[in-house]
């Protein structure tokens, strides 16, 4: 059996969670939230608008790209009422 370390796991472990937000059926358009932990990104979201099929990046940010504490990550998850889990998993700096 092989034992693998906290510190690798969480290295090694690789998320993605997203939520609609807004949804204009009438206009086409739709705002979601993506976020997630990655080896590379750390901890990273991005907001994206959807108008008529056409994607656009509203905002993003990653712990390991764009700087930053995780409490950026956190002030998001808050702001928008996401994953009461995931908020208690980065105030103790691990993966989700």
């Amino acid at each position: 059996m092989t034992v693998i370390s906290e510190h690798q796991y969480k290295i090694n472990k690789m998320s993605r969670y997203s939520t609609r937000v807004h949804g204009v059926k009438s206009d086409n358009v739709c705002v979601d939230l993506n976020w997630g932990f990655d080896h590379i990104l750390g901890y990273w979201y991005d907001i994206v608008e959807t108008k008529d099929g056409e994607e656009t990046i509203i905002e993003e940010w990653s712990s390991m790209v764009s700087g930053g504490s995780r409490g950026i990550m956190l002030d998001f998850l808050i702001k928008y009422n996401l994953n009461e889990n995931h908020r208690s998993l980065i105030a103790l700096d691990l993966a989700f």
